[in-house]
Formats: structure tokens, sequence, C-alpha cells
């Protein structure tokens, strides 16, 4: 049985990773979205910076209506293998509020929960604990969000069923990327490869969000047992 599953979860990876090779070339200049994003919270930090509370409220709108627009665009490529300028001008709304609602529940727990927490004996360990597991069992939201279409509550159980369903075929791909982006990151560069860096780091980044769209919609699709069957008869 061990050795079926890793057959079929490897024919999954490589039938995925090989999709996701494929969209991410084609739609290329999706990378330079990520240039944008970060001008425009350059502009929206230094607009911000003095206007106190309402400035930061601006800039996690901003934050979040680029958010909005990535994962808008990822949907664009794995729904219709491409992306056009009219998907990039409708990106920015298409998810705000899902954004800014996930961002309001997960702020109101660092708010009213984390002091409660932090203050008991052992509290950072159990701090940490909390953390890994809201990463672990919720790391499914940001493909949930667009393929998903649930509040922003829903989301969070969502997810959590899916992880639930789809641990073992899950996080093997998302640790690998997960690791190479870090590994990108820590890399100690010169200035005058400090651009050159983050461009990889972006590059990475925006494969691995493909991969994992389409990796989600793979096992949200389906069941181990129906994967082993389409496998076993060839399809």
């Amino acid at each position: 049985m061990e050795v079926e599953w890793f057959t079929v979860t490897f024919a999954l990876y490589k039938r995925v990773f090989s999709r996701a090779i494929t969209l991410a070339l084609k739609n290329w200049p999706v990378m330079g979205s990520v240039l944008i994003y970060s001008l425009a919270m350059s502009v929206a930090a230094v607009v911000a910076a003095p206007l106190g509370f309402m400035g930061g409220f601006m800039v996690t709108l901003v934050w979040a209506a680029c958010v909005s627009s990535f994962l808008y665009l990822v949907e664009m490529m794995i729904r219709t293998s491409k992306v056009s300028w009219s998907d990039f001008r409708r990106s920015f709304g298409a998810y705000l509020w899902d954004v800014v609602g996930l961002m309001f529940i997960f702020w109101l727990f660092s708010m009213f929960a984390w002091p409660i927490v932090i203050s008991l004996p052992q509290g950072a360990v159990i701090l940490l604990c909390i953390e890994l597991a809201v990463f672990i069992l919720f790391n499914a939201v940001p493909e949930l969000i667009y393929l998903g279409h649930h509040s922003s509550l829903a989301l969070l159980a969502e997810s959590y069923s899916f992880i639930s369903a789809n641990w073992i075929e899950w996080f093997p791909a998302t640790i690998v990327a997960g690791a190479v982006f870090f590994c990108v990151m820590s890399l100690p560069v010169g200035a005058e490869l400090f651009y050159l860096k983050y461009a990889f780091a972006g590059l990475v980044a925006y494969f691995a969000m493909v991969m994992r769209g389409l990796l989600f919609m793979e096992l949200a699709g389906s069941s181990r047992r129906a994967r082993a069957f389409r496998y076993r008869a060839g399809s």
C-alpha cells in the first residue's frame, strides 16, 4: 500500500510540476506584477507615515489589494491558462475583502489571545505551538480564497478539512518550495546582487503559488482511493 501511495503521489507531483512550469513560462509577465506590488507598498508606506492609525489602515488595505491581485492572477492562470491586462486591472478588488476579513480575524486573536497566552507559564512555547498549528491547519487558505469562494470563517474551517484529508500529499511539495524560498532569501549577497536575490525569490514564490493551486485542484477534486484507481486505469 505504501509503495502504491508513493507511486501515485509521485505521478501526481510530476503532472502538477510539469503543468506549473508550462503555465509559469506562458504567463511570465505576471512576474512583473511583483514589482508593481513593491512599488505600491513603498508609496503607501511613505504617504501613510504621518497619518498614524489611518495610515496603518491604508497600508493594510494596499497590502490586501496586492495579495488579492496576485491570487486572482494565479486563479486566471490555473482556470484559463492565460492572464490578460483586463484581468490585472480587476484583480486588486477581486478578493480584497476576503483578505481583509482574514487579517481582521488574526488581528483580533493577536490583540486579545496572545497577551493572555504569553502571560502563562511556558507561554512562549504555547504560543509557538499555536502559531505552528495555525500554519499547518490553515495552510490552504490562499488557494481556498480563489478556488473555494467561502466567507472568512468558512475559509478556516475548509482549510482544516482539506489539510486533515490531504496533509500527506500537500506538505512535501509545499515544504520543499518554502525551503527553497527561505534558502534564497538567506543567501548572504552584496549590494550588487541584492535585487537579483529578491528577483529570484519572487520567481520561486511565483512558481510555488501556481504549483500549489494546481495541486489543490487535484487533491480537492478526488480522494486517495480515486487517485489510485485512476492511476491503475492509466488515466
